[in-house]
């Protein structure tokens, strides 16, 4: 750490020599001292600054920028005695970082290239923002400098990102500026109990122009940009680092956490916010879910808002359900589903609106979310994580769909028997060991049985060698899915083909688990001559799809004895 010594020749009298020096000095020499670390001509040229107004007196051509960014390059502690203290600044210039930021803001606002002047602030403030990470307040000086600095800082990345797509990605790749930025987002609210004790009283964020940057950018991330180097897996890791990050130091609070809750109080406050900031908002938190930045903490946030905004609830609901089978298991835990459920049957046929990007808006109407959500889990009822949940929580309830609703519960929680198609209480289950558990039996008899008519699930057929545990899981939920439908079947297709299959016929049987109700057709055609019914099951696999992999089909067989 450089040492915070009063370094040699830079005394009161040597300040005040330097002062002089550069009063009388031309703005070539102002701008050669402030690239030298001079401090008597960072003075000069605040006062050239003040003297007009606020204007600054340089083309951007004369190395302004430059010099600004090369004191800003300078971030380290020995600084402190160079630029003085903060009891100097009734007599002096406000602390050094504030300063330069607000005065490459100028710079910005009065140049007549505005392009090349964000490109060149775009790729040299990197040290200051590891600064304003870190938050060093001796380079700051005080908790309010710091605090100046930062709303300067938000407003000049604000400036130089604002549709200029040339610069986003300049500014996204220095470290530490977009989990900033997502605390940033929370501490505009300034209330206590979201940033974890931040203290800020009589200190003011510029809300709208740091929503309105983390929107910019949410936006951008969430594209697939190509020319500039940005894919959507990519996309989805930065969204995460925005979400994600700690408020405050020592909170496990996510910032998007406090997002969701800043958007509550928008919602129970209006004055505070305008419609604006609130439809940017919910954009930035919908597609941080989108991109990932979601579990069950962050839906039990939103259950509480259920109240508060019932279709922002929704709206986040609606980039979930796409999502993992994991998170739609933490969805049925957290209560989110049901809540959302619940919504929709409230809302009826009003649209549940989506602010898109770019001014444009797009709806659905409340039931048909519902009915889609509740496709969705009927597609991922199977999965090991959601078909666990189910198992142990009541049925769901949403009207015109309880048969659905009622079938989804009954997969995950009755038993039927491999052998004898029987319904059991799962106490009495018993599993075939050679078949890896993936059939369950009601009884050692039936299990001996399947075993001698060689009725088992084939373990080589079913279980592939790379396949992991919930794979294994999916298949057992599909086997056991898949001969629940066939015991319900079974009557029909043995009074339509009963006398070929007693001849010795085989029979062939498909039975469609994605479709409700599933989907059964038979036919005479067979492998061999066995007796047996040969089954076909398809279902939906969902893994990878949150990878952008894309959903597959899954296609297990099986024989079945009769």
């Amino acid at each position: 750490m450089p040492s915070r010594k009063k370094q040699k020749g830079k005394g009161k009298s040597m300040l005040k020599k330097e002062i002089r020096l550069f009063s009388n000095a031309t703005p070539a020499e102002i701008i050669r001292g402030i690239h030298c670390g001079k401090h008597g001509a960072i003075r000069a040229l605040a006062g050239f600054v003040s003297q007009n107004k606020g204007s600054v007196p340089y083309d951007e051509r004369d190395g302004v920028i430059e010099a600004l960014l090369r004191n800003l390059q300078r971030c380290d502690e020995s600084l402190a005695s160079v630029f003085g203290t903060a009891q100097d600044r009734p007599s002096a210039i406000v602390t050094l970082p504030a300063f330069c930021l607000s005065t490459l803001l100028r710079v910005e606002t009065e140049s007549h290239n505005k392009q090349e002047v964000c490109r060149k602030i775009a790729d040299g403030i990197s040290p200051v923002i590891k600064c304003m990470v870190h938050e060093r307040r001796v380079f700051f000086q005080s908790t309010e400098s710091w605090f100046e600095s930062m709303k300067h800082f938000i407003t000049l990345v604000y400036r130089i990102t604002h549709k200029q797509r040339e610069t986003w990605l300049s500014v996204m790749k220095h470290d530490g500026l977009l989990p900033f930025l997502g605390q940033a987002v929370c501490w505009s609210q300034c209330r206590q109990d979201i940033v974890g004790g931040f203290h800020t009283s009589n200190m003011t964020v510029p809300q709208e122009e740091i929503i309105s940057t983390v929107h910019s950018i949410a936006f951008f991330l969430s594209q697939e940009s190509k020319d500039f180097g940005v894919s959507v897996p990519i996309g989805c890791k930065l969204l995460t680092r925005i979400g994600a990050v700690a408020i405050a130091k020592g909170s496990e609070l996510p910032a998007i956490i406090g997002m969701i809750r800043s958007y509550g109080y928008m919602c129970q406050d209006r004055d505070i916010s305008t419609d604006i900031s609130r439809n940017q908002l919910t954009d930035i938190i919908t597609t941080l879910i989108w991109g990932g930045c979601v579990d069950e903490t962050v839906m039990k946030e939103l259950v509480e808002l259920r109240d508060v905004c019932p279709e922002f609830v929704a709206r986040c609901m609606a980039r979930i359900i796409c999502s993992s089978d994991s998170r739609f298991a933490g969805a049925l835990r957290s209560g989110l589903f049901a809540t959302t459920l619940s919504i929709c049957a409230q809302l009826g046929r009003q649209d549940v609106c989506f602010h898109l990007f770019e001014g444009l808006q797009s709806g659905i109407p409340a039931d048909e979310l519902a009915s889609g959500m509740i496709h969705v889990l009927y597609m991922l009822r199977l999965h090991d994580k959601t078909h666990k949940v189910l198992g142990s929580m009541a049925t769901l309830d949403f009207q015109g769909l309880e048969d659905k609703l009622e079938h989804i519960s009954r997969d995950a929680q009755v038993l039927v028997c491999a052998n004898c198609l029987r319904t059991f209480d799962k106490k009495a289950l018993k599993w075939c060991k050679g078949t890896n558990m993936l059939e369950p039996f009601c009884s050692m008899e039936c299990l001996r049985e399947s075993w001698d008519a060689k009725a088992c699930a084939d373990f080589g057929a079913v279980v592939e060698e790379d396949d992991d545990k919930r794979l294994i899981s999916l298949k057992r939920n599909i086997l056991q899915a898949g001969s629940k439908v066939f015991r319900d079947t079974v009557g029909i297709v043995m009074r339509e083909y009963g006398q070929a299959i007693a001849r010795g016929q085989g029979l062939t049987t498909t039975i469609d688990l994605r479709k409700f109700p599933p989907c059964v057709s038979s036919g005479l055609p067979s492998v061999d001559p066995s007796g047996c019914v040969h089954v076909t099951f398809i279902a939906e696999d969902f893994r990878g799809s949150k990878d952008g992999g894309g959903r597959r089909v899954l296609v297990l067989r099986k024989r079945f004895a009769v």
